[in-house]
């Protein structure tokens, strides 16, 4: 039930629907419980209080106007606001209520201190199997910054399912077959390149760069001899038989060793891997099983569905030529995930230029017959794009992983120079990561995800603004102050909550509170932004009070010990929101 998500607003929804069921005649029907719980909402200003409860909604059914309703039950609450409301006040026909304080810093504190806070979103109701396919690295190509905006959305869209209860399969589908491997396995033999030692995956990616521009550069008859040339390698390749054929097979694996370094460095999860090699033939037998079945149909030589209806065009399955299309193989591979894993979800995070592309696919698949197509879900996303403008693996004109891992490091090292002599070598070094990953993973999400963004390491790494670096060292900072306050023999007490009177201080748990409610918005949205659009104004929040509010210097050691404990449930709320992020905190920075 959504009512074990807010404990808080349950409460007063329910000591709510007692004061307003006093209205209502032998006529009217009983107001629910979970119907003005449904009502109450957050205000757009705080100085209007906790909650808002407009009164519209129960006008008719208690045959009252709803100013009189509002009047009614501040009156009411307010000579009687029971344990979890400090008072009510009516704006027109809106009833704007405060939470008491101690009821809710209690609450919160004990939650995250026995850790069931945690663990109500995935207690809400029974949780669908989820499949997350994301990366979908090309073999034979760079591995650039551009890559990184969807290993950091769909990583984090996987633990953001986890933590709401659902089993999560996390996948990633290689693109190993097609043209680019041709042209850069041409190129390779075409020039006598011999293979280096060390970064042979990276090596591909300059091979496959320099095979394009040549084949865009030459003219006239060169270019189709050229064309030619490449269509042959790729005639080799598809016979699974020969030297180049084996070339193929060892030189993907270059890549797929390069692509492993990297989701190690930046903490993504994998539990499978499909390739486009391996459903090729599937994909084959699935246009001839579904034609003869009668749902795709022939024109002109060519296989397809026709989705006019739907305004979504022709689906084109396989060509005149007999070779199918990333739409087919998308269809071979959506079965397989339904059959060998049995999910009932699939999340495709992709790039917004195949919007036409996953529509077409989702809709084939309902016209295939599988129930599971109406779980389809294309978390489609803007590109990343340089100062300068757009990035092209094929023109080269992008920033490789390892320079951007060396670009990263480096500007950290500087930033934690300080340290030197204060901490070891090991320390600056685990921290460094941190710093790394918090920087790169939330630049990557921390936008609407169907917005294109532009990659500015300076401004990533800053330890100020919307960034990173700043939500990893308000965790740092709260822990030095937790520190201190242990060195001077001061502990967190939460039986003094009822000591927390400050606005800033109600603000702050506020937003404690309404973690579990983002989180879940988060994950019913498939968008991770929203938590940390969420995360970043808590922290902004925490700093002004820490500006406002002395926490080792307060007036008693009551107080002092109380706002200690407010720290240690911002900071455990805080770390388990960057790790859904996947995101690692670091003690001191």
């Amino acid at each position: 039930m959504s009512e074990a998500l807010d404990y808080a607003k349950w409460q007063i929804a329910e000591h709510m629907t007692k004061v307003l069921n006093k209205l209502r005649n032998d006529e009217s029907p009983e107001v629910p419980v979970k119907d003005l719980y449904a009502t109450i909402e957050r205000p757009k200003e705080a100085k209007m209080g906790d909650y808002a409860c407009p009164c519209f909604r129960f006008a008719k059914p208690l045959r009252k106007k709803p100013q009189e309703i509002a009047e009614f039950m501040a009156n009411e609450l307010n000579e009687n606001p029971g344990d979890w409301l400090e008072g009510a006040e009516t704006v027109g026909a809106f009833l704007n209520l405060r939470v008491n304080m101690n009821a809710l810093s209690s609450y919160i504190f004990s939650a995250v201190a026995d850790d069931s806070l945690f663990k109500k979103v995935a207690e809400l109701e029974a949780r669908k199997k989820v499949m997350i396919e994301y990366s979908q690295p090309n073999t034979h190509k760079v591995f650039h910054v551009g890559h990184m905006r969807n290993v950091a959305l769909g990583d984090s869209l996987g633990r953001l399912y986890e933590y709401c209860g659902h089993p999560v399969t996390m996948a990633n589908y290689i693109g190993d077959e097609g043209t680019h491997i041709a042209k850069c396995l041409w190129y390779i033999r075409k020039n006598s390149y011999e293979i280096p030692v060390e970064g042979r995956g990276e090596w591909l990616g300059e091979m496959y760069s320099k095979a394009s521009i040549m084949l865009e550069d030459a003219e006239g008859d060169d270019k189709q001899r050229l064309k030619d040339e490449v269509s042959e390698v790729l005639k080799e390749i598809e016979s699974k038989d020969g030297d180049t054929f084996n070339f193929w097979n060892e030189s993907k694996q270059w890549s797929i060793d390069d692509f492993n370094e990297i989701y190690d460095w930046i903490g993504a999860r994998f539990d499978h891997w499909f390739s486009e090699s391996e459903v090729s033939e599937e994909s084959q037998e699935i246009v001839t099983e579904y034609k003869d079945k009668g749902v795709f149909v022939e024109d002109d030589g060519a296989i397809g569905l026709d989705l006019k209806d739907d305004k979504l065009g022709f689906v084109l399955l396989r060509k005149r030529d007999g070779n199918t299309l990333y739409a087919t193989k998308d269809l071979a591979l959506a079965r397989r995930k339904y059959e060998q894993f049995n999910i009932d979800k699939s999340v495709y995070v992709v790039g917004s230029e195949q919007n036409l592309h996953f529509k077409q696919v989702f809709k084939t698949l309902e016209k295939m017959g599988f129930e599971q197509a109406k779980d389809c879900f294309h978390l489609s996303y803007g590109m990343v794009v340089l100062p300068s403008g757009k990035m092209s693996s094929r023109k080269g004109n992008i920033i490789k992983f390892n320079d951007l891992k060396d670009a990263l490091t480096k500007e950290m090292n500087e930033k934690l120079a300080k340290y030197k002599g204060e901490w070891t070598e090991e320390e600056i070094a685990a921290v460094n990561h941190k710093l790394c990953v918090g920087a790169i993973r939330y630049g990557m999400i921390c936008s609407d995800p169907a917005k294109d963004i532009i990659f500015n390491l300076e401004d990533w790494t800053s330890f100020e603004g919307n960034t990173g670096p700043y939500l990893m060292y308000a965790y740092a900072r709260t822990k030095s102050i937790i520190k201190k306050a242990g060195a001077q023999g001061l502990v967190a007490n939460a039986s003094h909550s009822k000591l927390l009177k400050e606005d800033d201080e109600r603000e702050l748990l506020r937003f404690l509170n309404d973690f579990n409610n983002v989180v879940l918005q988060a994950n019913e949205t498939n968008r991770i932004s929203t938590l940390a659009h969420f995360l970043f104004n808590m922290c902004k929040c925490y700093n002004r009070m820490l500006s406002n509010v002395s926490i080792l210097k307060a007036e008693s050691e009551e107080l002092k010990s109380a706002r200690l404990a407010l720290l240690d449930a911002f900071a455990a709320i805080l770390k388990t929101g960057l790790g859904l992020m996947g995101i690692e905190t670091s003690e001191r920075m």
